[in-house]
């Protein structure tokens, strides 16, 4: 390895040492000789490390002794060497940030560009299914606020009679349009899909009587679907399960899959049971109620000429008719039965009609 150059601290050193000494030391003619080297004048030319402390034989080797103390104890010591270095390391980060900027800007101008054609592409579909489906002149009257780009309502469509195939009926109902009957049929229990409809009881065709109408709920057990209209035009009623036996004491019957219904709203509001009890219906010789918890949801008397309804808690439902109390005008039972057994069901309606006997 080469020898260490010597540092500007101690050229300097060296520099003030010689005008010391020609100031200090008399001019003299004659021809000076050159000093002959020890080791100990070596040790400032070479490394001022050797020194362990000031040398104050002479000014000049005070002067010497103090520089290079200093230049020891001085810690930030410039090398010619660490700039350059600095300055390319600070080339080379730069130019990899210069390069990842590139990448970045790239990648990025690559997505712009991905991103504006699949927005033209947006556009161009989106013309297409105007130009396929135009809209109304109803839709261009109302003053929709919807963007052109943004997605267009969806009516669903509903389902009215016309779209579902309702059972056959053994009489036209004085209650019942088609319309109401295929809201009804709707949400009618899965077991009474497809069945014909049989009109067990009918004011109109079997007298005014409750006792009549429970004993005619014996000729189909399983669901039937009690209708009451009253004389303000109002059609409400309920899902109950035959057979209705009165009964003296206050016994509920039914299940959960009993419901009400009312036509003061279109369509028409259905309303099933909330869990708070089980208060489904009520027969009584005397009644006939369905709901309960504090008032019933639907009451008629013996003679079924009067009726109530209120809200109660089994349903959750509010008054069925116009008002509280109302008067009636028609009512309606109506059971399900299978197209293989409705030909056996009529005549035993009809037999028994005719027969009025009571069967309990």
């Amino acid at each position: 390895m080469g020898q260490k150059k010597p540092s500007l601290r101690s050229k300097a050193a060296h520099l003030v040492s010689d005008i010391t000494t020609v100031l200090l030391n008399p001019i003299s003619d004659e021809p000076s000789t050159p000093p002959k080297e020890s080791p100990e004048e070596e040790a400032p030319e070479t490394e001022s490390k050797v020194l362990v402390g000031p040398d104050t034989s002479s000014f000049t080797a005070f002067l010497a002794s103090l520089l290079s103390s200093a230049e020891s104890s001085d810690h930030f010591s410039v090398q010619p060497e660490e700039p350059r270095a600095r300055t390319e390391e600070v080339a080379s980060s730069s130019s990899g940030i210069n390069e990842n900027a590139g990448r970045k800007g790239l990648f990025s101008r690559g997505k712009q560009s991905l991103g504006k054609a699949l927005q033209k592409a947006s556009r161009m579909g989106g013309y297409r299914d105007k130009r396929s489906h135009p809209r109304s002149d109803s839709d261009l009257t109302n003053g929709s606020s919807l963007s052109s780009h943004g997605p267009m309502p969806v009516n669903s469509p509903k389902n009215s009679a016309s779209q579902i195939s309702l059972p056959a009926m053994s009489e036209p109902s004085l209650l019942l349009s088609e319309s109401f009957r295929g809201d009804l049929y709707a949400s009618l229990p899965a077991v009474t899909q497809g069945k014909h409809w049989v009109l067990l009881y009918s004011t109109a065709r079997h007298g005014i009587s409750l006792s009549t109408l429970y004993r005619r709920s014996l000729l189909c057990p399983g669901f039937c679907l009690l209708v009451v209209g009253d004389q303000m035009g109002a059609v409400f009623g309920g899902l109950l399960e035959a057979p209705l036996l009165p009964s003296s004491k206050r016994k509920y019957q039914g299940t959960n899959s009993t419901f009400i219904f009312t036509t003061l709203s279109t369509p028409p509001s259905i309303f099933r049971p909330t869990g708070a009890n089980r208060y489904f219906s009520l027969c009584s010789p005397d009644f006939l109620a369905i709901g309960g918890g504090g008032h019933f949801a639907l009451y008629l008397d013996g003679d079924l000429l009067s009726g109530s309804s209120s809200t109660s808690e089994t349903f959750g439902n509010p008054c069925l008719a116009h008002s509280e109390d109302f008067q009636v005008k028609e009512v309606e039972l109506w059971g399900f039965v299978y197209a293989s057994k409705y030909d056996e069901m009529m005549a035993l309606c009809h037999a028994e009609a005719a027969a009025g006997i009571c069967r309990w």
